[in-house]
């Protein structure tokens, strides 16, 4: 299969031969499930000669052991790295998914310029960016290069109507559980119409403009921006598994809830008070570390679309305070306070969801319900000291002073 794959690329980039010293070719590999960092798809630019074939790729990273608290600062540099096109095609074999070649109508000049602008941005000093999923990443960086080495590119108007949320979703389609990380960390600023100019941020959007793109050069003539288009792969069928409705977001968002009501009836006939209190520490302990983690994305991060965060209303650091009340019994003035607010934030992300300007999703209201129903039960074990203000003894009840 690798081999016949290899021959195929050959037979291909032989019907691209032109009278050109230098070709410049744009790789788009498709979205795949295989990894995360694959559903967004891939491009990179394929450099020939008459000597060499270089691939040069913006999307390389080095996962070292500070990778993961970096990427969450927003603090990731990728770099521009050159390899093979036998080491290319492997990974489109690993991807298993489509990949498509296009061979740019560059004249001798425009290609060099592509070339020599390569070559200086490999050298150490130029190789590394910042990367932004939506401004800066392995698409953006190549159109960004290609106009500058272009008199200028004429694009068709895509007219987009979606938003990067949208896109996302489509994307994330059968990984729900990536969707739903995504959909908690990203603010309201995703759920804005993704502009012409920005939809190009991923690969397969990337590859329609420049098939429907023509090339201004200076005397004002126009030529179209891609000479040919060849498909170099093609997703051979294999019997994945579907994954269960039971492993959703969904399905454990409904557990949750069924849980939550199991324990307001444990509180409401005052028995098993036990269920109630662990149960209740570990929901309250769980979405408190993930407001953690949602408030460091929304105020310490750099990532794009993370401020303002309305999620914040229901999944909040807060909820690690009521763990820790939950888990000791407190009864006092400062757990009724804690939990009452804790609770009036999760009741106001309910009610107001059709008035907040960031789209939600049914597993976050379920989520949202959970936790309140979790802290009405607590109040309800414990109604004596959360609902009366203070026992009124009368004098009779007092012991007379001798």
């Amino acid at each position: 299969m690798r081999h016949r794959f290899l021959l195929l690329l050959l037979l291909i980039s032989l019907s691209f031969v032109s009278n050109a010293k230098t070709s410049v070719y744009v790789i788009t590999t498709f979205p795949s499930n295989r990894a995360v960092y694959t559903v967004w798809g891939h491009t990179a630019l394929l450099v020939s000669t008459d000597s060499t074939s270089v691939v040069y790729n913006y999307g390389v990273f080095d996962f070292s052991d500070d990778f993961v608290y970096k990427f969450l600062a927003g603090e990731t540099d990728y770099c521009l790295e050159t390899d093979r096109p036998q080491n290319t095609t492997e990974e489109i074999i690993w991807k298993n998914c489509y990949a498509y070649l296009q061979e740019l109508n560059l004249t001798d000049e425009e290609a060099e310029k592509v070339r020599i602008a390569l070559v200086e941005n490999t050298k150490p000093e130029n190789k590394y960016y910042r990367y932004k999923f939506f401004s800066d990443n392995c698409a953006t960086r190549p159109r960004r290069l290609l106009e500058r080495c272009m008199g200028g590119i004429t694009y068709v108007p895509a007219g987009n109507t979606e938003s990067y949320r949208d896109k996302i979703h489509a994307l994330c389609s059968s990984t729900p559980w990536l969707r739903l990380g995504i959909d908690l960390s990203l603010g309201s600023g995703a759920d804005a119409v993704i502009p012409d100019s920005m939809v190009s941020f991923l690969p397969v959007e990337l590859m329609a403009q420049f098939d429907s793109a023509s090339i201004v050069d200076q005397g004002g003539e126009q030529r179209p921006m891609v000479r040919k288009k060849a498909q170099l792969w093609k997703p051979q069928s294999r019997a994945f598994k579907d994954d269960s409705f039971f492993t959703t977001p969904l399905a454990v968002g409904l557990l949750l809830l069924l849980l939550s009501l199991v324990s307001l009836f444990f509180a409401w006939r005052s028995v098993c008070k036990a269920y109630v209190r662990v149960y209740g520490t570990i929901l309250f302990l769980a979405m408190g570390l993930a407001g953690v983690l949602i408030f460091f994305l929304t105020f310490f991060s750099t990532h794009e679309c993370t401020f303002p965060n309305f999620n914040l209303m229901w999944v909040n650091p807060l909820h690690l305070v009521v763990a820790g009340i939950v888990a000791v019994g407190a009864r006092n003035r400062f757990s009724k306070v804690v939990i009452g607010l804790d609770m009036l934030f999760c009741v106001g992300y309910v009610l107001l969801i059709a008035m907040l300007p960031q789209s939600t999703c049914a597993e976050f209201i379920l989520f949202a319900m959970s936790l309140i129903i979790s802290g009405l039960s607590y109040t309800m074990v414990y109604k004596k000291s959360f609902f009366a203000k203070f026992d009124k003894k009368t004098l009779s009840d007092k012991q007379r002073i001798k």
